[in-house]
């Protein structure tokens, strides 16, 4: 903490602890001794005056013990964010302890900001991950595809101008033909007036030479971020093409860290076979459902079922 104090000497500084001889609520500031006592032989790296300075910035805070403090987060998961009983409360906990840990890994100091309405929809969309697995579970895999469907469903003329990702995870049994089909529906549904093409990112069991082969093959043309073959990958190149025109902006999985800092993605769509995704674009408004094969994306987008369960 006092070398972040030495680069910034307005930040303010306090330790959080628990000992069960002091009450929860007292605050203390160390004397001089007992912070150069702390830092040991990297006392000498500061000057007298930083140091003096970094008292008045700094406190020791003692809180309750660590059941008390975790209850009482519980009872505000209950009150603030509705929670149903301690258990769905708990639920809610490990979802934005999650979060809040990829916020902090994922983002530099000074963006790390969440607000109650995205703590809010993020327990939304864990909601409605619970409720589709039991749907699917309960009711079945047809009438899960049919409500997946009905959400998925234009509900004006119009399809709003935002930047969108649709991620959909592979295994060795998909079949090229298919992966066409479901890059031709999300062509056909999304880039539609002033939308922009869709980015679309396979993960898992693809080969996305022969996939690419088979998108020219049906005149279906698309933007990768190679610019030539053999070419390292460019992401302002697919951000901005060249020859722009193309409905399809197709991305590896692993060049999505790259594109993160060139382009900033509103929806994510992530469509999984066992674990979502959930690296990067933490500022988008995301979207996690299981399927049980990619084909099942041409019934959820309104196109022909898929062929069989790969």
């Amino acid at each position: 903490m006092i070398r972040q104090f030495s680069a910034d000497q307005g930040a303010r500084f306090a330790l959080y602890c628990y000992f069960p001889d002091r009450p929860p609520g007292q605050i203390i500031r160390l004397t001089r001794e007992e912070l150069e006592s702390s830092l040991g032989s990297l006392s000498d790296s500061y000057t007298s005056e930083l140091k003096d300075w970094f008292i008045k910035s700094f406190e020791v805070i003692f809180a309750p013990d660590f059941i008390a403090q975790f209850r009482s987060v519980l009872d505000h998961l209950k009150s603030v964010l509705r929670a149903r009983n301690e258990a769905e409360a708990l639920c809610w906990h490990a979802v934005i302890h999650g979060h809040l840990r990829d916020v902090i890994l994922g983002r530099p100091p000074g963006e790390r900001k969440v607000s109650l309405d995205d703590l809010r929809d993020l327990v939304h969309d864990a909601r409605a991950a619970v409720f589709e697995a039991s749907y699917a579970q309960v009711c079945g895999h047809e009438k899960y595809l049919k409500l997946l469907r009905e959400q998925y469903k234009s509900r004006t003329a119009n399809v709003p101008n935002r930047e969108r990702l649709f991620v959909i995870e592979c295994d060795d049994r998909v079949h090229i033909l298919d992966l066409v089909e479901i890059v031709t529906c999300l062509r056909d549904r999304y880039h539609v007036g002033d939308s922009p093409p869709p980015y679309i990112a396979f993960r898992g069991e693809v080969n996305l030479t022969h996939l690419k082969h088979a998108l020219w093959q049906e005149r279906i043309y698309f933007h990768d971020g190679f610019d030539y073959g053999g070419a390292d990958f460019n992401p302002d190149s697919l951000v901005s093409p060249p020859l722009p025109g193309y409905g399809v902006k197709l991305v590896e999985f692993k060049h999505l860290a790259e594109l993160s800092g060139c382009v900033r993605i509103h929806e994510v769509h992530d469509f999984y076979l066992r674990n979502p995704a959930t690296e990067f674009f933490s500022e988008a408004r995301a979207r996690h459902a299981v399927v049980e094969a990619p084909s099942d994306l041409r019934v959820i987008l309104g196109g022909k079922h898929g062929r069989g369960k790969r």
